[in-house]
């Protein structure tokens, strides 16, 4: 029987390597975001919002599946801190990084939709363990997903499912590149020894473990794809 792997939030760059990852691995996947992600051969694409206005049930998600494993890698960022925080704002941040995955996991029980035992997996961010300047919102959002994901690997634990997350920290894609300065980016490259940031392909191989077959045990962990940056300390 094929492997069938659901991506959230498919057309971002974690989304998109998760993607390609999976169908390397001849997984049957199946891509959703918002607006629908574009064709990748092997690939079924799906436009989805939970927060439309349309119930889960009449959405063409409801159609899918089941699936063997999912992954959450959708969510927004914001700059902010105690000075100059937005309360709509905030609350828009908390509905992607949080209440998302609650509405969509909740919608694809109730349609049936998970194969057991499941695989559940949610990309946050090593920001939910830290706080750096100006990312309130950030950290309190992703530290909410850091109960949500307990809470659900408890719950959830009597149907078999195994739910984990994975924190990358700063990745090497164009975006760091953008938003960082250069002297930014040579604090974090020499904050381990590996002269490097993360890269998209070191969250990938995480997530594909733990949503895989060869995962039979790990659930309410969460796996730090940064090269160590979180845990250690060069003096």
């Amino acid at each position: 029987m094929s492997h069938r792997f659901l991506v959230f939030g498919a057309s971002g760059a974690i989304g998109n390597a998760l993607v390609a990852s999976a169908v390397a691995r001849g997984w049957e996947v199946t891509s959703v975001a918002r607006h629908c992600p574009a064709g990748v051969d092997g690939v079924t694409s799906i436009a989805y919002d939970p927060f439309d206005g349309t119930s889960f049930a009449t959405s063409s998600l409801a159609e899918a599946g089941p699936f063997d494993s999912i992954c959450w890698a959708q969510g927004a960022n914001v700059n902010d801190s105690i000075a100059d925080v937005d309360v709509e704002k905030h609350l828009e941040i908390y509905r992607a990084n949080c209440l998302y995955i609650l509405v969509s996991l909740q919608g694809l029980m109730n349609a049936g939709l998970l194969r057991s035992p499941a695989k559940l997996c949610v990309i946050s961010s090593i920001w939910q363990n830290l706080a750096r300047q100006s990312k309130l919102t950030y950290c309190m959002t992703k530290a909410a997903v850091e109960g949500m994901v307990l809470s659900l690997s408890a719950d959830l634990a009597a149907d078999g499912h195994l739910v984990n997350a994975v924190l990358p920290g700063a990745l090497e894609t164009p975006m760091t590149r953008k938003n960082l300065s250069t002297e930014q980016i040579d604090r974090l490259t020499s904050a381990t020894q590996f002269g490097r940031l993360p890269s998209l392909e070191d969250v990938s191989a995480a997530v594909l473990f733990l949503c895989s077959p060869e995962n039979t045990g790990i659930t309410g962990q969460f796996i730090a794809a940064d090269l160590g940056f979180s845990r250690v300390r060069i003096v």
